[in-house]
């Protein structure tokens, strides 16, 4: 309208016409010539700005111009278009590793958060089953968070206490216990210190009597800022009761070393006095005077008692290398035993009974442990008994008893000790056979007496029951196994007259006594000259080395002493063997030895044919001795023995 209407009105204005002129039939014709003129010129000029137009809005979509467009545009435009083009796979590209970071940033921060989640909830189960009782407060004094055993210390729940107040629960632990100060000093100190960490030990006021530690540290940033604090209390009474057993365990390993040397040094001493016993006994003048031979008799049944405690010694002190001595024992004659050790040992106003039945009871068994454990239970009975009227009873009687309910009843030896004192209570029962655990007054007993007693009757195939009724007395039972053959036993109280083994001097062969204790090899001298064996003397391992291998000797056995400064028993002994030498050795020593080390010393050659524990009697000495020279005589070790082979 705009490219036909205005341009008439201007031409007719030009040609001098007025307007009304214009809407003339000339005036009509001109307006629809000049229109249709201006329509065409006007849609030739813009078709190419519109062609630009919808290729440019083709380009931004991302698709190419229409072929009608394409023809209108520059070459230039398809310049563009590639730019473009390029800038825009950049620009999605660009997106492309946006969503794929975003993506894998929600990942992490979902894997983030469930590792958070399972360590808040660890933490917080961590936090609720810790044995000590946690506090935690900010540093504006607000306890944030608190665990069960807290509540159990206060004996009530924190919120009783005074709300989430740290004063307050300060306050209501400081109350709990005995010494108050001590602890609200450490809280003051807390106070004008915010860094301090520090720790309090300290007895509840309540009758239990435990021992708490109460224990605080600042919560602090990594540039020191204390942002809080924590309060824990935790429960000592059992670590210091280990701790004090452990200080005993170790006071009583020190006195069983020192018991152990003193033992061997013992065991020297009455190996003299137990060989000139023996001595003075059979000679003429003691044969002639009854009175003479009755006191020498009685000193040496105490020498031989005094041993008999120096093994209980040597068995405490774990020098011995903890294999027991088991024998066919007759329990009957240990409990006479016993009986007469308590003797000495208790009041006399107490009454010592002994209960046993016809059979004999014998057992498998270390007779010295056996005394001990039985000692062990006696003077336990004598302290539990009333100041009058006192009895301890010890029984013993063979019993058909079943050790579980599905194995076939077995053949056991009772003993009981019963006593008529105060009894058990309720809470030790359980307690009486745990180490150092004992109901008796400080200083009067160690807790070990019962412990020891279970693991000696243990090792020996038993066991051990009680009963107790407070105010009525006690009962303990020991059950052994029990032997059949009672031939076998050992009883040095057998028939046995040293002069009808006396034979003149030198007959039976010759001995080498190695030992450099002078007083106890002039003994062992002695009693073989009266055996009638001929003698030689060696004060330590080396000598004796030299007298066998080098100096043409012609000697039948060895008594070889173990403990020597020089060279020890068991080094002359693995010498002798390494040099191919093969004579018979007797071991003795005032410690309980293990035949299996000697076993292996000798290499895979001749143990040694006998051992023996000091003090020895003559008899065993005999005994030893005999063996020995019957070994020494026999053709093959005879034959070993004349072909030493010497060490170069």
């Amino acid at each position: 309208m705009l490219f036909g209407w205005l341009p008439a009105i201007g031409a007719a204005r030009l040609m001098g016409h007025s307007l009304d002129w214009f809407f003339s039939s000339q005036g009509f014709l001109l307006f629809a010539g000049v229109f249709i003129a201006g329509y065409l010129i006007s849609g030739w000029a813009l078709k190419p700005v519109v062609s630009l137009m919808n290729a440019t809005s083709s380009v931004l979509r991302g698709v190419p111009p229409a072929k009608d467009i394409a023809d209108w545009l520059p070459k230039d435009f398809w310049k563009l278009r590639c730019d473009i083009n390029m800038l825009f796979a950049k620009h999605r590209q660009s997106l492309n590793a946006a969503e794929i970071h975003a993506s894998q940033t929600a990942q992490r921060l979902l894997n983030a958060e469930r590792l958070l989640r399972d360590a808040f909830t660890a933490l917080q189960g961590i936090f609720a089953a810790s044995d000590e009782g946690v506090a935690v407060v900010d540093s504006s004094g607000a306890i944030i968070a608190s665990n069960a055993r807290l509540d159990e210390f206060l004996g009530r729940p924190l919120e009783e206490v005074g709300g989430r107040d740290v004063k307050h629960l300060m306050e209501a632990i400081a109350t709990r216990f005995a010494d108050k100060d001590r602890v609200m000093k450490l809280i003051g100190e807390t106070e004008a210190e915010p860094t301090l960490a520090d720790q309090v030990e300290a007895e509840t006021a309540d009758p239990a009597r435990r021992m708490f530690i109460l224990r605080t540290a600042p919560m602090q940033t990594d540039t020191g800022e204390v942002i809080g604090r924590l309060w824990m209390v935790r429960d000592c009474t059992e670590v210091n009761g280990l701790k004090k057993q452990l200080r005993e365990s170790q006071k009583l390993g020190t006195i069983g070393q020192l018991a152990g040397g003193i033992a061997h040094d013992f065991n020297n001493m009455l190996t003299a006095i137990r060989g000139n016993l023996t001595l003075a006994e059979l000679s003429p003048g003691a044969a002639s005077s009854n009175d003479v031979r009755d006191k020498l008799s009685n000193a040496s049944q105490a020498t031989q008692r005094a041993a008999d405690l120096v093994k209980q010694l040597l068995s405490y002190s774990r020098r011995s290398t903890g294999t027991p001595l088991r024998k066919v024992t007759n329990l009957k004659k240990l409990l006479a035993d016993v009986q007469s050790l308590l003797r000495h040992s208790v009041d006399p106003r107490v009454n010592i009974r002994i209960r046993a039945g016809m059979e004999a009871s014998f057992a498998m068994a270390d007779a010295t442990q056996l005394e001990q454990v039985v000692l062990n239970l006696c003077l336990n009975a004598r302290d539990a008994l009333p100041p009058d009227n006192g009895v301890i009873e010890i029984g013993i009687e063979n019993v058909q008893q079943k050790t579980s309910e599905e194995s076939a009843p077995g053949e056991f030896v009772l003993i009981a000790v019963r006593d008529n004192g105060h009894g058990i209570s309720e809470e030790a029962r359980h307690r009486i056979f745990e180490p150092f655990f004992t109901t008796k007054e400080p200083g009067r007993g160690t807790g070990l007496g019962l412990s020891m007693a279970q693991d000696i009757v243990r090792e020996h195939g038993g066991w051990i029951e009680f009963d107790s009724v407070e105010g009525q007395g006690t009962e303990f039972r020991i059950f052994l196994p029990r032997a059949r053959d009672p031939e076998n036993i050992e009883d040095e109280a057998h028939d046995f007259d040293p002069r009808l083994a006396q034979a003149p001097a030198g007959q039976r062969g010759t001995i080498l006594v190695v030992d450099d204790e002078a007083p106890v090899r002039a003994i062992a001298v002695n009693m073989l000259n009266f055996l009638g064996y001929r003698v030689l003397e060696a004060g330590d391992g080396q000598q004796a080395l030299d007298i066998v291998l080098r100096s043409g000797e012609k000697i039948d056995a060895l008594l070889l002493d173990i403990y020597m400064p020089k060279l020890s028993g068991r080094d002359t002994f693995k010498q002798l063997r390494a040099a191919g030498n093969d004579i018979p050795v007797v071991v003795c020593s005032g410690f309980v030895i293990d035949p299996d080390e000697f076993t292996i010393l000798s290499e895979g050659r001749c143990p040694p044919v006998d051992i023996m524990l000091k003090p020895y009697a003559l008899e065993s000495l005999s005994k030893s001795m005999a063996k020995a020279v019957r070994t020494a005589h026999a053709p093959d070790t005879f034959a070993r023995q004349m072909t030493p082979v010497l060490a170069s």
